[in-house]
C-alpha cells in the first residue's frame, strides 16, 4: 500500500514539473525567466517589441 502512495506522489510531482516547464517554454526565453524584470537583455528586447507595436498602431 505504501508503495502505491509513493509511486503516485512521484508521478504527480513529475507531471506537475512537466506542465510547469511546458507553460514556461511556450512563453519564450525572457517571459518565462524569473529574472526578466532585472535582466538587461530581456528589458531591451521587450522595449524593442513595445516600440514595434507602437509603430504598427500609428
Amino acid at each position: 500500500m505504501i508503495n502505491i502512495i509513493i509511486l503516485l506522489a512521484i508521478l504527480g510531482y513529475s507531471a506537475w514539473v512537466l506542465v510547469r516547464f511546458l507553460r514556461k517554454s511556450r512563453q519564450g526565453a525572457c517571459a518565462g525567466c524569473s529574472s526578466s524584470k532585472s535582466c538587461p537583455g530581456c528589458a531591451g528586447s521587450s522595449m524593442n517589441e513595445d516600440h514595434a507595436k507602437i509603430e504598427k498602431s500609428i
